[in-house]
């Protein structure tokens, strides 16, 4: 699609808007390029802390799924020392039939648009980046300080002219943080977040903290509040609850839920281990049972080294190579099914009817 045709319906892409129809199968929550080592929390009982800043490899994957944060070269996938591999790893996607990522690393993880826009190049696969910011306690200093206007005004920036200075344009505004308790500064960027949604017709994706339903249902009121269509907006995470009731009074608002972290089977704190594959997948086939097939997407959320495939993880393919011929065989899952989870819900999604410049 050229640059003068951008007013008609697309999807922003890392290397420019492209008509909703190309973008084939999609995984809606990835990341591609971050760096979070600044959340480096080892855990005593496993190691110290030089132990914990070793070069990654696959020995360390299963502490890894333990303690996720417990070595810090696991937090990280650079562009700079990581490409070949992140290519290699992303190739098989591509190579599994993908044919879009939604790459959603926000400032707090370190995006890296221009590496995106390479590696797009590279593999011919369409990236749609996220803006934003990621939850508090990852938040740069300077963004406490800003009022809802400021944060308002930033994000407007980064969706018509650029990310970080770049001219790379973002193709939804996510993924937001947010945390187990709401902070101040998290609902400023929820407020500006939907604001700049609103006048660019582009969609959002917020992190959520599955267990607080409470918080869940505010980050809904709050989006609503600013006047942003609840069908344009993505809630992640919400496949580690197997609570139908749960799930119903999340849908019933109107928005995308995610069931985004396949093939994730670590702890995210002590208490808190995520639901297999299986319960995810068992969950997401009732809501769709129960009339709720137009709002569920699909993906794995890769963030850490001990996801790829290289080390021992099911990698980028892991849903179309591995989920999706399960969802056939084990529970008679046919293409129209499919086809909406991955192909259709997404582009709807993303579709922006006008031009943000």
């Amino acid at each position: 699609m050229a640059a003068s045709e951008v007013h008609m319906p697309h999807v922003m892409t890392v290397r420019g808007p492209i008509s909703p129809s190309g973008l084939g199968p999609t995984m809606t929550h990835e990341h591609i390029f971050l760096d979070s080592r600044h959340a480096w929390s080892p855990s005593p009982e496993i190691l110290d802390s030089e132990a914990g800043d070793r070069p990654f490899e696959v020995r360390l994957a299963g502490i890894s799924r333990w303690n996720q944060s417990a070595y810090r070269q696991n937090l990280v996938q650079s562009p700079d020392d990581d490409y070949e591999l992140i290519c290699e790893e992303v190739g098989e996607y591509v190579r599994a039939g993908g044919g879009t990522i939604v790459e959603l690393t926000t400032i707090g993880l370190n995006p890296a648009p221009e590496a995106l826009a390479r590696l797009s190049a590279d593999l011919d696969v369409h990236i749609v980046a996220g803006t934003g910011f990621y939850v508090q306690a990852l938040h740069p200093p300077w963004v406490e300080g800003m009022s809802a206007s400021d944060l308002t005004e930033f994000l407007r920036r980064e969706v018509t002219e650029g990310m970080g200075g770049t001219t790379i344009r973002p193709g939804i505004i996510g993924e937001i943080g947010t945390s187990e308790t709401l902070f101040d500064v998290e609902e400023r960027v929820l407020r500006a977040s939907a604001r700049v949604a609103v006048e660019t017709d582009t969609a959002i994706n917020v992190h959520c903290h599955p267990p607080a339903l409470e918080v869940v249902l505010r980050i809904l009121d709050i989006l609503e509040e600013e006047g942003q269509p609840l069908d344009r907006t993505s809630l992640s995470h919400l496949d580690e609850i197997t609570d139908l009731d749960y799930h119903r009074a999340v849908l019933e608002r109107g928005p995308l839920v995610g069931f985004d972290s396949f093939g994730q089977d670590g702890y995210f704190e002590p208490t808190w281990k995520s639901k297999s594959d299986q319960a995810k997948l068992e969950t997401m086939l009732a809501l769709a049972e129960e009339g709720f097939e137009d709002q569920l997407i699909m993906a794995q959320d890769m963030h850490k080294k001990h996801y790829l495939l290289r080390y021992g993880g099911f990698g980028y393919n892991h849903v179309l190579t591995r989920v999706v011929p399960r969802m056939r065989l084990t529970y008679g899952v046919g293409d129209r099914l499919i086809d909406k989870l991955l192909v259709t819900n997404p582009a709807r999604l993303l579709t922006r009817k006008h031009d943000a410049a």
